[in-house]
């Protein structure tokens, strides 16, 4: 199969990318650096420097593929850019994705589209109130992608799949700047704050892939949006963690989330509801997941110290 990875140098496209490469697919990669692809090299890969923007690109890379993950995104605070690049550039790639008869594109989507949890666990109905996110463009736009997708379906039958997570990680690390900076006051023996209650849902990106290949070409996901999810924490029990794995003296102290004035990467109750996708993909998330979490968790320790 011919697959298109738009974004495949980031952390989550160059590791479906290199899962791809492994079942034997042809894969085309773009993106505007090669990033954590950076001389990794494959027969079957081939790596177009350019973005979605480019309408031209688009159409010369798309000609041909079967399916694309469309894994591109700036994150830009700023809302002309994140709709100048973001929407637009989706825009041509769905464009293109009908002219040249693909038969599905696969977003990898965020939780941070719920905007705020009323409702948990959160399930794929939940109000999706983005301008009460925590990062409303980013919100926005993951919204008017979503949505796109979903008329492109309605009216001119071009089938999607969408998986929602809130936060991933790999073997190697667990990427996040709210993290290093809990890190690296960890590593210091400061305090460390946190709201009462806050918790999510973490993604193993193993069970992301593993996700990916279940709902490729698959006729019961198309159209579809699916939460998922490997296992659920609390930030308290992460910095419990951390303070482990470190050897730090830090305290932690729980702050009512009304009180709290720290990044709002740690408010909340993110817990995700997964029974649809267990049910309609027949999904199981990898059983030694939160393990897996703990090692990363503790090589993004080691990756932090003497900094």
């Amino acid at each position: 199969m011919r697959i298109l990875v738009t974004g495949g140098g980031g952390f989550v496209g160059s590791r479906l990318v290199k899962a791809l490469l492994q079942k034997n697919h042809e894969v085309i990669v773009l993106d505007k650096t090669k990033g954590e692809l950076e001389g990794f090299e494959h027969p079957n890969m081939k790596f177009i420097i350019g973005g979605v923007e480019d309408e031209n690109i688009i159409k010369n890379v798309i000609n041909g593929c079967d399916a694309v993950f469309y894994s591109a995104w700036s994150f830009s605070e700023k809302m002309l850019d994140g709709f100048k690049i973001d929407v637009i550039g989706f825009l041509n790639v769905i464009e293109a994705c009908c002219q040249y008869g693909v038969k599905q594109i696969i977003f990898p989507s965020s939780s941070v589209i719920y905007g705020e949890p009323v409702i948990v666990p959160i399930k794929e109905d939940h109000p999706l109130l983005v301008e009460k996110s925590r990062a409303p463009t980013h919100a926005l736009t993951k919204l008017a992608v979503e949505k796109a997708m979903e008329i492109y379906y309605k009216e001119r039958g071009f089938p999607f799949t969408i998986f929602r997570f809130w936060w991933a990680f790999s073997d190697e690390r667990i990427p996040g700047g709210t993290l290093r900076k809990i890190i690296d006051s960890a590593l210091k023996n400061e305090v460390l704050y946190v709201p009462k209650g806050s918790a999510g849902s973490i993604l193993y990106i193993n069970d992301l892939i593993k996700a990916f290949e279940l709902a490729l070409l698959n006729k019961n996901a198309f159209g579809k949006i699916y939460n998922i999810l490997s296992f659920n924490i609390t930030w308290k029990e992460i910095l419990e963690m951390i303070i482990e794995l470190s050897g730090s003296k830090s305290n932690i102290i729980e702050v009512d989330p009304s009180e709290w004035k720290g990044p709002g990467f740690l408010t909340g109750n993110w817990i995700l509801n997964d029974e649809k996708i267990r049910k309609e993909l027949s999904f199981i998330p990898n059983e030694k997941a939160k393990e897996a979490f703990k090692k990363a968790l503790k090589a993004t320790i080691e990756s932090r110290r003497g900094l």
